[in-house]
């Protein structure tokens, strides 16, 4: 297959039209070939070229996204915008919430808990988790898929068991 730089730059331009933010980055431009052309050799036959492209150029847009994700810093805030912190009762859910994933985060497998971990904190692609795990690229996408499921299952036991506990709690302080 020939990569044509062209093509991938109008892939990019259409894809990214879409969130009205048109990316013009020749960065990512050359991200995408490369990935491209390493794609293409391991591929021994593709039959839908411009399809197989547009697939490498949405994964690589989306983390282009993921990566450019802006960390907020409560440090930076001005004090006219403290009207938008949430009230007590919903930062006290948020770390109830929290408390229980980290609970469950640490009952799972150490390997689905690497996972998690290289993806949502480290910010790594399911491609370059691919590579640092030796699978393949639908076996990480699965894995991922079936971890989070697990984890919520799990964090809503958790909740389940804690709110069981607390209404015992009452019962026998009433009675």
């Amino acid at each position: 297959m020939n990569i044509d730089t062209s093509e991938i730059r109008f892939l990019i331009r259409r894809l990214t039209q879409r969130t009205g933010t048109p990316v013009h980055d020749d960065d990512l431009t050359q991200d995408v070939t490369l990935k491209a052309v390493e794609a293409c050799r391991k591929q021994r036959e593709i039959r839908h070229p411009r399809a197989f492209l547009a697939k490498i150029v949405r994964d690589a847009v989306q983390d282009y996204w993921r990566r450019r994700r802006v960390v907020f810093d409560i440090s930076t805030l001005d004090e006219s915008r403290f009207v938008e912190l949430p009230n007590f009762e919903v930062d006290l859910d948020r770390r109830r919430r929290t408390a229980l994933l980290r609970t469950a985060l640490l009952q799972m497998e150490s390997s689905k808990r690497a996972t998690l971990e290289l993806y949502y904190e480290n910010d790594y692609s399911i491609s370059e988790i691919s590579v640092i795990q030796g699978k393949s690229e639908s076996a990480v996408k699965t894995e991922l898929m079936r971890t989070r499921r697990a984890l919520a299952e799990r964090v809503q036991e958790l909740a389940n068991k804690k709110a069981n506990a607390e209404s015992i709690g009452r019962f026998k302080q009433s009675g």
